[in-house]
């Protein structure tokens, strides 16, 4: 006696919809969190090639907080300024699992004098890292 495989197939072709919204859910999941793993091997990247690279005192100008899409995470995002040879405009992005961590990190930041790395055959290409970020922080007053 062979098995009827017919049956089976058309048992897993009636739910085509459910099989295209799982899909697109596990897509979507998947692309929310290889796009901030590329994020981030980018931003190290960088600061690594920066290493070399001049320093110049910034300002940083703006702060906003964003959600970052298909996950549950959040982005702040720096705007800087720094002068060389005319005012320049960087930025510099920040991930927090939480809302209430990326605002306060906003706005601890925001109007702090920083140092910034730029590129000197091309200065409008600059990095702010995360070492001289994380020493704002941490040398922030705690509130309470």
């Amino acid at each position: 006696m062979t098995p009827d495989f017919s049956h089976h197939w058309a048992e897993w072709t009636r739910h085509t919809g459910l099989w295209i919204l799982s899909f697109k859910y596990v897509f979507g999941f998947a692309a929310g969190w290889g796009t901030l793993y590329l994020r981030r091997w980018q931003k190290s990247r960088r600061e690594e090639a920066a290493q070399s690279w001049p320093l110049v005192e910034g300002n940083i100008s703006s702060a906003k907080v964003e959600s970052i899409p298909h996950t549950s995470r959040f982005v702040a995002k720096l705007q800087y300024t720094y002068f060389v040879e005319e005012y320049r405009l960087g930025e510099y992005t920040h991930e927090f699992a939480k809302k209430s961590e990326a605002d306060d990190f906003a706005a601890k930041m925001k109007g702090q004098r920083v140092q910034v790395r730029y590129k000197q055959s091309s200065p409008e290409k600059s990095v702010l890292e995360q070492s001289v970020v994380e020493q704002h922080i941490l040398l922030a007053p705690r509130f309470g």
